[in-house]
């Protein structure tokens, strides 16, 4: 996992020296930012497509939750791509108000989600491909959750806050599912299973239930003053 984000920096780098322009665009964070938004946005719906194709396919309610999740996700990434990463004061507090309100029926989807995967998941049996790019795909969330807390740390942009709170929370909801999907191939009984996604599950539903409110918080505060 470290090494991923290592190589993301090297690349970074060395991209810096080719040319005039790919040096300013890396150098330009709000720039850089939009980048991985729009790159993760894409990727989201593939993997809702990919979502709706296996939830067909198996006859599976939980696949098609996760589809109808990941599509709420690129409706709060398209709506932050649209709003801009330029400073518009009170009205960056407002969109960081929204967004976290819809962080937060979000994490109320997510919690549901999870519960219905833990009680379908009962005996459930999936292809291996369905495996493989779902953990594909909680790596590559995790990678990138951990390299936005990394590289936006210092930074008090409110749009810049909202995307890294967005960013954590499907991270939390990836590795969830890696865990749920390795669970199930681990030779574990089924009720050890259905105690540790319990377990895990409650976590992250609450999780991701706070950072939707600590975002609705630093909003709601700022708006209050002004």
């Amino acid at each position: 996992m470290f090494g991923t984000i290592i190589i993301m920096n090297t690349i970074f780098k060395f991209l810096v020296h080719l040319a005039p322009f790919t040096e300013k665009y890396i150098k330009d964070l709000a720039l850089r930012t939009q980048l991985f938004l729009r790159l993760g946005l894409a990727v989201n719906v593939g993997y809702a497509l990919f979502n709706v194709f296996t939830g067909v396919f198996y006859r599976s309610v939980w696949f098609g939750a996760v589809a109808v999740y990941y599509i709420m996700l690129c409706f709060i990434k398209f709506f932050l791509l649209r709003r801009g990463f330029e400073n518009r004061g009170r009205r960056e507090y407002a969109d960081l108000f929204t967004c976290g309100i819809m962080l937060l029926i979000l994490s109320v989807a997510v919690t549901a989600i999870i519960y219905l995967m833990i009680w379908q998941g009962k005996g459930a049996k999936y292809g291996k491909l369905v495996i493989i790019v779902s953990a594909a795909y909680a790596v590559f969330r995790i990678a990138a959750a951990l390299f936005d807390t990394v590289r936006l740390r210092h930074l008090k942009s409110p749009t810049l806050y909202a995307a890294k709170a967005l960013s954590l929370s499907v991270a939390l909801m990836s590795l969830f599912s890696l865990q749920f999907s390795v669970l199930l191939f681990s030779g574990l009984d089924e009720k050890a299973r259905y105690i540790l996604n319990v377990i895990s599950g409650s976590i992250v539903g609450a999780l991701t239930v706070t950072i939707a409110a600590l975002t609705i918080r630093r909003a709601y505060r700022v708006l209050r003053k002004k």
